[in-house]
Parts: structure tokens; C-alpha cells; sequence
């Protein structure tokens, strides 16, 4: 599977816009600590990865480095998109629409 940059931008717009259109504009995280697979056991679905594996993430600090990003004051990283997934991904289980 490829998938396009401009589609991938297509389809992240139509939801915000969306999320928008519905009354949202701003997003209340209830949570901060999150659990976090290494990436060597994250595809590997067919053996679970050990318990001594796992490591805690943190929204706020996830947030905190993409706004220096948005500001400029840290320049822009394409791991920084693993910080964003994090914010996403809490954001869609938390808002059902």
C-alpha cells in the first residue's frame, strides 16, 4: 500500500472539518499517561511483547513538543508525527461521532 501525502492532508481535513462543523473546537484531554509499544513489537502482532518492553508515553509532553514545532522554536520532524498520532488517536476514542 502507497499512500499519497495529498490524500493523506484530504482526508485529515474532511475530519477536522468535520469535528469543526460539529461544535468542536477545542479538546479537553482527560488523560496524560499512556502506554507505548517500542516499534519493533508494534507490528509484530503475532507474538506479544514483553511486559519489560512497554513504555509510558505523556500527551502533555506530546502537545508541548508539537506546539515548539507550530512556533517555530523547534524545527519540524517527521518523528514528531508519532507525537501527533498520539493526540489523534486519543481524540478519536474519546469523541464519537
Amino acid at each position: 500500500m502507497k499512500i499519497q501525502l495529498s490524500e493523506l492532508r484530504q482526508a485529515t481535513n474532511v475530519l477536522f472539518d468535520h469535528l469543526e462543523r460539529t461544535g468542536r473546537t477545542e479538546i479537553e484531554v482527560t488523560e496524560d499517561f499512556y502506554w507505548s509499544i517500542p516499534e519493533k513489537h508494534l507490528y509484530s502482532v503475532y507474538a506479544t511483547p514483553p511486559e519489560s518492553d512497554l513504555t509510558m508515553g505523556q500527551l502533555s509532553d506530546d502537545w508541548n513538543e508539537l506546539t515548539k514545532i507550530a512556533s517555530g522554536k523547534s524545527p519540524p520532524l517527521a518523528y514528531a508525527l508519532v507525537w501527533l498520532s498520539s493526540l489523534l488517536r486519543f481524540i478519536g476514542t474519546k469523541l464519537v461521532s
